[in-house]
């Protein structure tokens, strides 16, 4: 079955590396061409793990730092200049431009992917992140001209994405040797992540499963009873349990902070792990002595239309340059500017990343060095709510809030506060969204972020940014359909009343475009 399905996805890289490592025995003193090769790395528990090696081109003599790279869930490593993960996904884009740019790099499938052994347990500290520690191991025995910082100690970078961004952070809080990060769309709380307030995510998890029987996932831990559960769109608290233990949440909690430098990058229109997962990453590392800057995205896990509007972009939906206030940042060129800091020393190479950036849209971003505090607090007027029918047989419900007056940058999260709880109405399930409703009537949900409202106490909403025009109105726009969280939805049939208050983002002042001269 393997094998089959190893030929069904053509070049997808799931069959097992073959080892290739080449004899270094009396190359001390000449010059190493740049060059790839295929290797097999046991893990502390004996799993055998499918590599690809990346060695520079290196002068008689001159060493190089490491850059670790890790795959998102259902992905592989990068097999070659010329393998799909390197040519289409942004961490494998980046991981190759690290190689050529002179950085050993060495990508390998995580346990139960790709061509690796073993079972996949969902970043667990005992496998998944000691598996990273043991590429660590085998490439400071085996690879030469290495720059080390002590015995078994190489120079270290880490790279990758979503499910290979989580092993990155807790990698880093168990193994001191790791020196600097990049994350990119990842999560601070995979439980939280998934299913706020206990509700699944019922898009993202189908998309996720659906990623996994394509590339060879072993069912096994989802096919446990409580898994099996979770599908009917609530999340049984062993599985919230369990997953808040495999996150940096956990680790944060326990004070077992990641050391390394962290350069993040998370996504707005991300609904899997939206911006303010990275906020809270950021938040967490923060607390120690580790220099750590996000950047704020446009793309990330952008589900299949119709349920978000695609972006035109290529997989992973990630723009390869965002702007920070005057400054556009290529992302590709501001990885390897950290790596060049961080693990050269090349003294002010990141200069030109500034602590935090937030994009408005492919055009516009502000670069802040926290973000502002939050907005006014307004009254969210009663407004009438049918369940069943609202955001499916009827348009969501747009409640107006604050009208703008001047060019504003709006950032960050609303709280709302409903002061008659949905506890008094428990069959009574809504979902909210910050929106804008513009000038001309026409009214956007902003970044397709939707969270179910909490039926006890206030909701954060996810994180959002956007660029306001004079005569643009703030509102909320509450359903009780959402397609994001589509077994969720409520079936109630008479109307809700909701009233209460509304914390909203921070809203800066901002200046106008100037429209281009064609």
């Amino acid at each position: 079955m393997r094998a089959l399905l190893c030929l069904c996805l053509l070049l997808l890289a799931g069959c097992a590396a073959r080892d290739q490592l080449p004899d270094y025995s009396g190359t001390s003193g000449q010059d190493l061409p740049a060059t790839w090769f295929e290797a097999v790395i046991i893990a502390r528990d004996g799993t055998r793990l499918s590599a690809t090696v990346f060695q520079p081109a290196l002068k008689a003599g001159q060493t190089a730092p490491l850059v670790v790279h890790t795959h998102g869930w259902g992905g592989w490593r990068v097999t070659g200049p010329d393998g799909y993960y390197g040519k289409n996904m942004m961490s494998g884009r980046a991981a190759l431009k690290a190689w050529k740019a002179g950085y050993w790099v060495v990508s390998y499938d995580q346990r139960g992917w790709g061509g690796s052994d073993g079972r996949i347990e969902m970043m667990n500290p005992q496998f998944e992140v000691q598996d990273a520690s043991a590429v660590i191991d085998w490439a400071a025995a085996h690879l030469p001209r290495l720059t080390m910082d002590g015995p078994n100690d190489p120079r270290l970078g880490m790279l990758g994405e979503s499910y290979g961004g989580a092993v990155q952070l807790l990698a880093s809080a168990q193994d001191p040797r790791i020196d600097a990060i990049v994350p990119i769309a990842t999560w601070y709380d995979l439980a939280d992540a998934l299913a706020p307030d206990g509700q699944l995510k019922i898009g993202w998890g189908g998309v996720l499963v659906s990623l996994g029987l394509a590339t060879g996932y072993d069912l096994g831990k989802f096919i446990q009873a409580d898994y099996l559960h979770t599908a009917s769109g609530r999340m049984a608290a062993p599985v919230q349990a369990e997953l808040s233990d495999h996150s940096l949440s956990r680790y944060c909690e326990q004070g077992r902070l990641p050391h390394a430098d962290a350069l993040l990058i998370q996504g707005l229109r991300d609904t899997l792990f939206p911006l303010d997962q990275g906020l809270q990453i950021r938040q967490c590392l923060r607390r120690g002595n580790a220099d750590v800057r996000l950047l704020g995205m446009q793309g990330g896990h952008i589900l299949p239309p119709p349920l978000q509007a695609w972006s035109g972009l290529p997989p992973f939906n990630n723009e390869p340059v965002i702007h920070c206030g005057p400054r556009a940042i290529n992302l590709y060129q501001g990885i390897i500017a950290w790596y060049d800091e961080k693990l050269r020393g090349h003294a002010g190479a990141a200069d030109s990343v500034p602590d935090l950036c937030i994009s408005l849209d492919l055009d516009q971003g502000v670069a802040l060095g926290d973000l502002p505090p939050p907005g006014p607090t307004v009254t969210l007027p009663v407004t009438t709510i049918r369940p069943a029918s609202s955001g499916l047989l009827q348009p969501a419900r747009f409640i107006p809030l604050q009208r703008i007056n001047e060019s504003t940058a709006l950032l960050g999260s609303a709280e709302v506060h409903l002061g008659q709880p949905l506890a008094e109405r428990p069959d009574a399930q809504l979902f909210a969204a910050l929106a804008i409703r513009s000038a001309d009537g026409r009214t956007r949900r902003l970044d397709e972020q939707v969270k179910p409202l909490a039926n006890h106490g206030s909701t954060r909403l996810n994180a959002v940014s956007a660029s306001l025009a004079p005569g643009d109105e703030i509102g909320l726009l509450v359903s009780g359909f959402s397609g994001q969280y589509l077994f969720n939805s409520s079936w109630r049939l008479s109307p809700v009343a909701l009233q209460g208050e509304v914390r909203l983002p921070s809203l800066v002042p901002l200046q106008p475009r100037v429209a281009a001269h064609r």
